[in-house]
């Protein structure tokens, strides 16, 4: 199952990352969820500020979302993604730094993510 996410408040929130000498502008990538895990959200930040959830949707174990923005700024960010636990309470991933100029699909396999 594909499904398609863009937002205003995602472009709005990586406007606010710091430019550097990479820029990119209109991002366009796939998250897939290689775990047993449900993906609830996918939060960028810098400087130990995060994001709203980039996701209004879960993600369960083998799904890919389409993620699209326009975004003016350094090409690596930092972010996590949360998962649901079994009580219904969210669990945060570890911090994960990617080029985001260089991605097509983020990976997750409920230990790590990946890229390519």
């Amino acid at each position: 199952m594909t499904m398609t996410f863009k937002s205003a408040a995602l472009a709005a929130t990586l406007a606010m990352l710091s430019a550097t000498a990479a820029n990119a502008a209109g991002m366009n990538f796939d998250i897939q969820n290689s775990s047993d895990y449900i993906i609830t959200g996918f939060y960028t930040g810098e400087n130990g500020e995060w994001s709203s959830n980039w996701m209004n949707f879960k993600l369960k174990g083998g799904e890919t979302a389409q993620m699209a923005f326009n975004y003016d700024g350094p090409c690596d960010i930092e972010f996590y993604v949360t998962w649901e636990a079994e009580d219904g309470s969210n669990i945060d991933g570890d911090v994960t730094t990617i080029d985001i100029c260089d991605a097509n699909t983020i990976y997750f396999d409920g230990a790590e993510a990946s890229y390519d």
